[in-house]
């Protein structure tokens, strides 16, 4: 299983921005602006995007969604 250390290979990994926009049901814009946020993404879209990630084989780690004591 690939292990994914930035936000940017998270995304790159599960298709690009558009496909995450989707994924997380949320505004492209939006989306867009995670990557260059301290913690990447949102804590609400943790199980969805590592779901979708599993699925890819792939995890990545869950500080990029703000999450302690995951690691």
């Amino acid at each position: 299983m690939r292990r994914l250390t930035t936000a940017k290979a998270v995304v790159d990994h599960l298709g690009g921005l558009s496909k995450v926009a989707v994924l997380t049901d949320t505004n492209i814009n939006t989306a867009k602006n995670w990557p260059g946020r301290a913690g990447a993404f949102p804590a609400s879209t943790y199980v969805v995007m590592s779901r979708a990630l599993r699925r890819r084989r792939a995890t990545a780690d869950p500080r990029l969604w703000g999450m302690r004591g995951l690691e």
